[in-house]
């Protein structure tokens, strides 16, 4: 069964951003900013989280998550043949604004998820050029004592 309405706006409070707000977002972003032609043939304008985990949790860790949270991937959901990533806070909250994208919220496990933190390079320390794009777009601000060539 998919993850209720309540539920899910609740991970959305904490964030401390509006679901519509992201949904519009990556349905701007559309599937020519996902990986692989896997990923973008499964994408669609009806489930508009679909496959963006990655960048939405990348986004959320670097412009929204206090101090401390941590970024996690989870293996082996059903139907889903990547790694899902999610975010947790460091009161042990969960927050995965994408988690809408499997038809059965029960098949996520967050207790077997493993920290991972994002892909960084030697001339951006921050936050990927898709998580800037999506940030802006979300009409976030960059946080304060950082930087990006992205901006």
């Amino acid at each position: 069964m998919k993850i209720s309405e309540e539920k899910l706006q609740s991970m959305f409070n904490v964030a401390g951003i509006e679901k519509k707000v992201l949904h519009d977002a990556l349905l701007k972003m559309g599937r020519k900013e996902l990986k692989t032609k896997l990923m973008r043939d499964a994408w669609s304008e009806e489930n508009p989280t679909k496959n963006y985990c990655y960048v939405v949790s990348e986004m959320v860790f670097y412009f929204l998550a206090p101090p401390g949270s941590k970024p996690y991937k989870l293996a082996g959901i059903p139907g889903d043949d990547g790694l899902h990533r999610f975010i947790r806070w460091p009161d042990g909250t969960i927050v995965d604004l994408t988690v809408d994208q499997f038809p059965n919220y029960e098949d996520v496990d967050y207790e077997k998820g493993k920290v991972c933190y994002f892909m960084t390079n030697q001339y951006n320390k921050f936050a990927s050029k898709r998580a800037v794009k999506l940030a802006k777009l979300c009409g976030l601000k960059m946080p304060e004592n950082k930087e990006s060539k992205f901006w």
